[in-house]
């Protein structure tokens, strides 16, 4: 068990009766020792004057009453006056002494962690004894804050050195080490207790052997030190603790009033121990503290009811000597476990008295209950008390108010509540006055609940340094700092207790690392220096060394919430900047210590930004190694993922991302100085460094502008140190600040020339890649640091439709700006390259050297590979996105990126770089670029062997070139099979080399018939393929008739059908179809080139009128419309437009519909006809049967019945039935022309002539009214049936001034009267032709057979005419036989 924090020591007072020196200090005689005795770490220079102390810390006693033994700094106190019973020492002065203050300023100590409430610092002056690992466990410590001195025991040394050390040089100063004159009997006894007791020249030294009782003092460390053991026997005084039983052992030691120490032993007993008797001279004498009464002599005499029950507690924890209350009278209070206070006042005269004795025990447990972190009391609740101290005299925080009397007692307890599997600690401020006890405050400690260790731990200590705002609680392993403030009371602090947002006091723990043997061995409160402030503890951990936790000064102006607060970033950049950079403390965080995981989330974004813009007081901002600061912010970066992964609440994935991409930059960063580094080592004098220039350039708007008032002249180091987290504007500045340059150079009459132009595009490629290939690098290779699944990224991108895209914001490596940058640089260079010859030179001959073009082509297929990277991300990120919008962008993207990557593959190939070229091609399964690079390559192989076989120059090496390519696109068939064929046919297709694809893609039969069976645009060859070297018939007629659905080009429609159907009936030739089932097929075939033959005889007669117009297609459809739209479709609208689209189709030999044709061949004029032709007879018999060959087809049966009628009352309408109907004064014959020369006659003979009437027997005149010119009338047709209602309403009024028209004919003309005439005389016209041809007929046939009869006797034929045998007679006459199929058999 380590001593109590405290240092105690006392000095002996002077005897009042001797004789006081006379004279200034300077006259005072020091002891001088033998040479060899003297040790250089310690001289009158180095030490304190005497002091008391309160807690057992030492005191000036001079001074105003101090709490904790925290002693003032000695420049506020006054010099030592009559009464200082320390020596006077050869020129003393009042003030420090220059290495005590320098060692404030600079101890060579190394910083641990901190922050804006305390710093942790490892004190350089440790004796590397001390620090070493395997001595963990074998020392006591005790600090001397006042002499700034530490002593550490093992079991036979004592090593004394300086902690508190004034310069570096002092560092190196070797510790006192006295070899002690008693040695226990068993290395398992307790360690000898020393303390150093403040003497004038020197400390003296004591040790006090636990078990045995001995005790060894030496009055000065000189003496001890000797190396001379009879030397350091004699000047030792020895002396022993009487009464100690057997198993008995002392455990603590405190200074207890001006003339001796109190020894705490096991069983309870309390021994007096002083080092000096009245007269001042050294002597050990012990005194057993009894209960007798008080009134006894002697102020170390026994005291009645010290301990209570005529015997000595053995729960006693805690032995304080308080303040001074005057000049010669000191406070002692004795605390027990249970809760048991007393106060005792002792005097320097002999006299003491017991003031106090409380049980505090039920008061302590009411204010934990009033907590509320114990309900109520019961019997598996226990309240132990752990230690005490004294509060300061004069505190600044609200929860001990000022003095009421000399008599009141104010202490801090620390206590700890105990359940079920719960530990509570609180500290509890106690006042004590009069005997009565008071607990107005309870300060619960939230930050540490685990419970206290077992068995021979060191006991728990308690450290309330001056002023007393802070307290320290040591625990085995760990330190808790709680604040001693309370929350000022004001309207903004009671809204915020309503709102339970009140925040609590500052807490915190420095626990020691677990996975090191690290044990505190003793602690103490100190102090930090008058121009510090602030409170400190310091504390001896072996294995280790001496530490020191200081506490700054609570600033003026501040909140208490905000002095007190502790905050989630806090701990973080505790974690960050100190967590891997010492061995001694854990930074993983307690599991009482818990932060919103808002808040936690805050406080990561803002450190990593903080470092990446330096703007972290952590950070320096200058330094000689720009390297090591990037380094170090990297590191910072690296630590502060892995602590938020291991130690704090599971981050989201946007916030990781956001983390991730800092922690890029940094990486890019590194790299980009690299880079400018060698480049700054490489640049000749007088040229541009690109990133120097580049930052120049940058708006001040997204960088930090230099302040030129502070020095700050390095641009790119400022950029570097500030802007970090803004890298990616350094992306598109890169081409910019080249081409600037460039410009400017042009602009100034001074061109840069190609080589050092070469070398800027050199330098951009470089902080293009450097920057994005660094980035991508690492978020692959940290995927799984920063949570994310490593197998879901490749290459740093996630993989399409990752779930790690939702929600998050564009990631930096793949913005517009940033795609778009990457793509011009390497487009600027191929250009720049494409326009060099390769012994091309500017006018100085400073063309680029070939290595320099080498170089800056390979880092161009790298540079393709980042823009294909940056693109790929970028629309995989829209595509995730849940706005419709940026889904159709990303898909957009997507689909246009196989065109410049095409490119830019296709330059990287002209460049030389073919492989790699073939290697991007088919990382990124760029069919359609690899086969434009491999097919360019070979045709200009190709083109070049064909030169050099011209010239008769060397081949061999374009002939290899020729060959690799072959084999590339051989091993693409094996290797991607469909997705390879797909995209080298298609080039074919695209140049129009159809030929070399039927006969170069004959080697590659499966691919090739698998491509063009599935692309239809290649039917109208692709049957060559399956007729040719497949055989297949019918594939060849399904693909030619699925084809001739998408061709509108009237030619092709009418091969495609007749091939189809010469291929049909190819297939069931060869049995590949069945008769039966190709009949519908046949049928809408031939029905389908009848239509297409009536176009095609519209075309014919309309080509000389288009004959008198330009080749323009416009002037055409003029000249038609002028000829054949002038009167009929006048005056609508409608007709007159489908009328102008169907002349337009017809020029440019499209197909037209069926309806739409039967619509042309009607809407024309008859005046604009010729009468005689053909086509002006025949056309509404011709518009008849294209409407009925569609109907067949199509089964479109609505259709065709309002389409038919429609024909009909246009051809009824074509002429002038009222003057027709006027017959007067006209003979027979003309009455009889007029009728037949209407255009109703001739397409009623044209019906009965071709028998078409049979079937679709004409209407009657009277049926065609008001055919069409309703809306839902025109709707029944599926024609008009997704037409607009205005749409419709157009046409139908169109139709309806043809039924007016033909209510005109029918009326005024009388046709329902001429009708049945007219359908007479249509059939008597023909019945009477057929008549006549009938006779002309017979007559030749008559004349033929008279004539093969006469051939017959010329050439003796046999032959059989109308199945009449004819033979030869006997006299010369022929007879003619047949064989059974009827063939002529002539004899």
């Amino acid at each position: 068990m380590f001593s109590n924090s405290t240092v105690p020591a006392s000095t002996a007072l002077r005897n009042p009766r001797r004789r006081q020196r006379t004279g200034s200090d300077d006259s005072v005689a020091v002891r001088q020792l033998p040479k060899r005795l003297k040790r250089s770490g310690l001289t009158t220079e180095t030490l304190q004057p005497l002091n008391h102390s309160a807690n057992g810390h030492l005191h000036n006693h001079e001074s105003s009453p101090t709490a904790n033994g925290y002693i003032r700094d000695p420049e506020s106190q006054s010099p030592a006056g009559g009464e200082n019973t320390s020596l006077a020492i050869r020129n003393r002065s009042s003030r420090k002494p220059e290495r005590e203050r320098r060692s404030n300023r600079g101890d060579g100590s190394i910083e641990l962690t901190k922050n804006d409430t305390y710093a942790v610092n490892r004190l350089a002056t440790t004796p590397v004894q001390f620090q070493e690992q395997g001595n963990t466990g074998k020392w006591h410590g005790t600090l001397a804050p006042v002499l700034g001195h530490a002593v550490a025991t093992t079991h036979t040394h004592a090593f004394i050195w300086r902690y508190k050390q004034a310069s570096k040089a002092m560092a190196s100063s070797k510790p006192i080490v006295v070899q002690l004159l008693h040695v226990a009997n068993s290395t398992d006894d307790p360690l000898p207790l020393g303390v150093l007791v403040p003497s004038s020249p020197e400390p003296g030294l004591l040790i006090i052997m636990p078990v045995s009782g001995k005790v060894s003092y030496w009055d000065s460390l000189s003496s001890a030190a000797s190396v001379d053991r009879g030397r350091q026997r004699q000047q030792t005084i020895q002396g022993t603790v009487a009464g100690l039983a057997a198993g008995e052992h002392i455990n603590e030691i405190t200074e207890a009033e001006p003339q001796g120490f109190l020894l705490t032993c096991t069983s309870g007993k309390i021994v007096h121990l002083t080092v000096a008797d009245l007269q001042g001279k050294a002597s050990i004498n012990t005194q057993i503290l009894h209960n007798s009464s008080a009134e006894v002599g002697g102020i170390f005499g026994s005291l009645r009811n010290v301990f209570g029950g005529g015997g000595w507690l053995r729960d006693v924890v805690a032995v304080k000597a308080g303040n001074l209350l005057h000049k010669a009278q000191r406070e002692c209070v004795v605390g027990t476990a249970k809760g048991l206070l007393q106060v005792w006042d002792m005097n320097w005269n002999g006299s003491h008295s017991l003031k106090y004795e409380v049980d505090a025990k039920s008061q302590l447990l009411q204010s934990v209950q009033d907590t509320g972190t114990f309900a109520s009391h019961s019997e598996n609740q226990l309240l132990t008390v752990l230690d005490l101290a004294f509060l300061p005299a004069v505190v600044t925080g609200q929860e001990v108010t000022s003095s009421t009397s000399s008599s009141a007692t104010r202490l801090l307890v620390l206590t700890v509540m105990s359940g079920a599997n719960t530990t509570r600690y609180n500290l509890h401020v106690v006042n004590i006055t009069r005997g009565e006890i008071n607990v107005p405050v309870v300060h619960p400690i939230t930050c540490y609940r685990s419970p206290l260790a077992t068995g021979t731990s060191p006991k728990t200590q308690l450290l309330v340094p001056d002023p007393g705002q802070i307290a320290f609680v040591v625990f085995e392993t760990s330190v808790v700092l709680v604040s001693l403030e309370e929350i000022e009371e004001s309207p903004d602090s009671q809204l915020q207790n309503e709102a339970r947002r009140v925040p609590d006091p500052f807490q915190d723990v420095l626990d020691l690392r677990k996975d090191k043997s690290y044990a505190i061995v003793g602690c103490a409160a100190d102090t930090i220096g008058k121009e510090y402030g602030g409170s400190a503890c310091t504390i001896m951990i072996s294995g280790y060394g001496v530490i020191r936790v200081s506490v700054a000064s609570v600033e003026e102006g501040l909140t208490s919430a905000e002095r007190t607060a502790l905050t989630a970033e806090t701990k973080l950049e505790q974690a960050v900047f100190y967590g891997s950079q010492q061995s001694l403390l854990d930074m993983s965080g307690r599991p009482e210590i818990q932060f919103a995981s808002e808040d936690v989330r805050d406080a990561a974004l803002r450190i990593s930004r903080s470092i990446t813009s330096s703007s972290s007081k952590h950070l320096s901002t200058a330094g000689p190694s720009m390297e090591q600061h990037l380094q170090k912010r990297a590191t910072a970066l690296a630590e502060l993922i892995k602590h938020l992964r291991k130690h704090c609440h599971p981050l989201d994935h946007v916030t990781r991302w956001k983390l991730l991409w800092e922690a890029e930059k940094m990486a890019a960063a590194r790299a980009i100085w690299r880079v400018y580094n060698d480049a700054v080592s490489h640049t000749h004098e007088g040229e541009k460094i690109l990133l120097y220039e580049l930052v120049e350039c940058i708006s001040e708007n997204d960088k930090t502008e230099n302040r030129p008032e502070h020095h700050e002249t390095d641009h790119v180091r400022h950029w570097l140190i500030k802007d970090v987290w803004r890298l990616e504007f350094v992306i598109p500045w890169a081409f910019k600040a080249l081409d600037t340059l460039h410009r400017w150079s042009i602009e100034d009459g001074q061109p840069m020339s190609s080589a050092y132009r070469g070398g800027l595009i050199s330098q951009a490629y470089d902080l293009q890649l450097m920057a994005l290939g660094t980035a991508y690098s690492f978020r692959q290779n940290n995927a799984s640091l920063y949570g994310f699944n490593e197998d879901a990224m490749s290459e740093g991108l996630l993989q399409r439709d990752s779930q790690e895209y939702h929600g998050i914001p564009q990631p930096w490596t793949s913005s517009n700006i940033v795609c778009e940058a990457v793509q011009t640089l390497a487009e600027y260079f191929q250009t720049f390259a494409s326009d060099l010859s390769p012994n091309s030179s500017d006018e100085e001959g400073a063309g680029p050297p070939q290595e320099l073009l080498q170089k800056i082509a390979e880092k161009n297929s790298r540079l393709i590979d980042t823009i294909c990277k940056t693109h790929i991300e970028r629309f995989r990120f829209l595509q995730a996105s849940d706005q419709v919008r940026n889904r159709k962008l990303g898909q957009e993207l997507e689909n246009h990126l196989s065109d410049p990557r095409k490119a830019l593959l296709k330059g990287l190939a002209d460049m030389g770089q073919l492989v790699a070229a073939v290697e991007l091609g088919e990382k990124y399964r760029d069919m359609d670029a690899l086969a434009e690079v491999l097919e360019s390559e070979i045709q200009v192989a190709q083109e070049e062997l064909s030169d050099l076989v011209k010239a008769g120059d060397n081949l061999e090496e374009v002939r290899a070139k020729i060959a690799t390519c072959e084999a590339y696109v051989d091993e693409y068939f094996d290797k991607y099979g469909t997705a390879w064929a797909n995209a080298y046919f298609s080039r074919y297709v695209v140049q129009d080399r159809i030929w070399n694809l039927l006969t170069h893609g004959r080697k590659r039969r499966r691919h090739l018939t698998a491509f063009l069976r599935s692309h239809p645009e290649c039917t109208n060859f692709s049957w060559i393929n399956e007729v040719s070297v497949e055989g297949n018939y019918t594939a060849a007629a399904d693909g030619l008739k699925s084809m001739q659905k998408q061709t509108d080009t009237l030619w092709a429609k009418q091969i495609q059908l007749s091939i189809s159907k010469l291929a049909t009936m190819a297939a069931v030739s060869a049995q590949q179809k069945e008769a039966d089932d190709v009949k519908p097929f046949f049928h809408t075939t031939d029905s389908g080139l009848e239509v297409l033959s009536f176009q095609e005889q519209l075309h014919d007669y309309l080509k000389p009128t288009l004959g008198k117009a330009l080749n323009d297609t416009p002037a055409k459809i003029e000249v038609v419309m002028e000829q054949y739209g002038k009167r009929f479709v006048k005056g609508k609208p409608a007709l007159r437009g489908a009328m102008k689209l169907h002349v337009a189709r017809l020029v440019e030999e499209k197909v037209l519909g069926a309806e739409d044709l039967a619509d042309m061949i009607t809407f024309m004029d008859e005046d604009g006809l010729d009468p005689d032709s053909d086509f002006a007879i025949r056309r509404f018999m011709v518009a008849l049967q294209v409407v009925r060959l569609h109907a067949d087809s199509t089964g479109d049966v609505a259709s065709k019945e309002l389409l038919e009628k429609i024909i009909w009352r246009r051809c009824i309408i074509q002429d002038n039935w009222p003057r027709i109907n006027r017959t007067e004064l006209k003979d027979e014959k003309q009455v009889e022309e007029e009728a037949e020369a209407t255009a109703l006659f001739k397409t009623l003979r044209e019906g009965y002539k071709s028998g078409f009437w049979e079937h679709n027997p004409p209407p009657n005149p009277s049926t065609l009214r008001g055919v069409g010119t309703t809306v839902p009338s025109l709707r029944t047709s599926p024609r008009y049936s997704e037409a607009s209602d205005n749409a419709l309403s157009v046409i139908a009024q169109d139709f309806e001034i043809e039924d007016a028209a033909l209510r005109a004919c029918i009326e005024q003309g009388r046709l329902e009267e001429w009708w049945k005439g007219i359908v007479d005389a249509a059939q008597s016209s023909v019945r009477n032709e057929a008549d006549r041809n009938g006779e002309e007929e017979s007559k030749r046939a008559e004349a033929e057979q008279m004539s093969r009869e006469k051939k017959a006797g010329d050439d003796g034929a046999a032959w059989k005419v109308d199945g009449v045998e004819k033979k030869k007679a006997a006299g010369g006459r022929w007879r003619l036989e047949t064989d059974e199929e009827g063939d002529v058999i002539m004899e």
